[in-house]
């Protein structure tokens, strides 16, 4: 069984925008767990991301940055925004799990 973290669902687990999100992550002191995965947009990555968080949270990485909560419909993410914001994101995907305001 996966301990605490927060899914990240990405096509290329070796993007330097991995690390991006990764580095916010790790600012904010929450945990992650990278899936590399073979196809699916950012969106359909980031609310299956969610749906096997054990923090309700998920990252999806493609052409752009996606973060949804497993209680959100699946259509509506929480936080989308474009690769060169990734490390932003992943402030706040962390700050979603913590409930402290949004970067």
């Amino acid at each position: 069984m996966r301990g605490p973290a927060v899914v990240v669902r990405c096509r290329d687990a070796s993007s330097p925008w991995l690390r991006e999100i990764r580095a916010g992550m790790e600012e904010e002191g929450v945990p992650l767990v990278v899936e590399e995965v073979s196809a699916g947009d950012a969106l359909v990555l980031a609310y299956a991301a969610a749906c096997q968080s054990t923090l309700d949270v998920g990252i999806g990485v493609a052409d752009e940055v996606c973060v949804h909560h497993a209680k959100r419909p699946a259509g509506s993410p929480a936080l989308t925004g474009p690769l060169s914001r990734a490390r932003v994101l992943g402030h706040n995907a962390a700050r979603m799990v913590v409930g402290i305001p949004l970067k």
